[in-house]
């Protein structure tokens, strides 16, 4: 199930994202666990703006999280974490569609994304549920800062799009 978190479950969405992200260890990736998570001012940020939303277990407590921002004006799908033991469920899926559908009913034609392209996990998994790659040469400014402010290894990285319907 994906719904708004309760005010309380906010200060366990860190813990969701980097024990989430232990799994870059074994794709030699061990530099996302040294990056600190979402803070809770950004998190509680997106509780109060209504773009932040959990995936809960069967007995409601989180396993996963997505958080959406606006840099530039565009939808931006920040953060998308789900812990290891509950992936291939669902659950990111379900928090990409709830992120896509809070981001048409706010006027957006396109969610984006940045995202490591060779990691299973990653743009393969974004790209199976229609999101594709978006060419560097059409980047905005903002998103060029986006992808340097991020301190992932560039090479490595790409940015997608999907696209939601009607302008935008």
């Amino acid at each position: 199930m994906i719904r708004r978190p309760q005010r309380h479950e906010i200060k366990l969405l860190p813990q969701v994202e980097n024990e989430a992200d232990l799994r870059y260890v074994r794709v030699g990736l061990g530099l996302v666990v040294a990056m600190p998570p979402a803070s809770l001012a950004s998190l509680e940020a997106g509780w109060r703006e209504d773009r932040l939303w959990v995936a809960v277990s069967r007995v409601n407590r989180p396993v996963g999280f997505a958080l959406m921002k606006f840099p530039g004006g565009t939808a931006w799908l920040d953060q998308l974490s789900v812990l290891d033991r509950w992936q291939g469920r669902g659950f990111g899926g379900a928090l990409i569609d709830r992120t896509a559908a809070a981001a048409r009913a706010r006027g957006f034609g396109t969610l984006y994304l940045s995202t490591y392209r060779d990691v299973s996990w990653n743009a393969p998994f974004y790209a199976r549920r229609g999101f594709e790659e978006v060419p560097r040469g059409e980047w905005p400014r903002s998103f060029r800062v986006q992808f340097l402010a991020e301190k992932h290894p560039p090479w490595r990285r790409t940015i997608m799009r999907r696209s939601l319907g009607g302008d935008g």
